[in-house]
């Protein structure tokens, strides 16, 4: 069994059902989670769902600064 720490480190959730996956973590919609240190609460259905854009094309320096490479 796995609790998570909520509100401030005041309460905790019992976290069976919960499914914490490599590629995302699947909470459900009515759970709330705690940011910003521990000060603010936010639920899980205001949470927007963003895209990741795609790197393919840009351009990352290595080795120091010294060398670019495009991805």
């Amino acid at each position: 069994m796995t609790t998570i720490t909520s509100k401030r480190g005041t309460s905790t959730i019992n976290a069976q059902g919960l499914v914490f996956g490599k590629r995302s973590s699947i909470v459900p919609k009515n759970e709330t989670l705690t940011t910003k240190r521990g000060t603010d609460v936010v639920k899980v259905k205001d949470i927007p769902k963003v895209s990741q854009p795609s790197l393919k094309g840009q351009t990352i320096t290595v080795n120091r600064g010294t060398a670019v490479k495009t991805l």
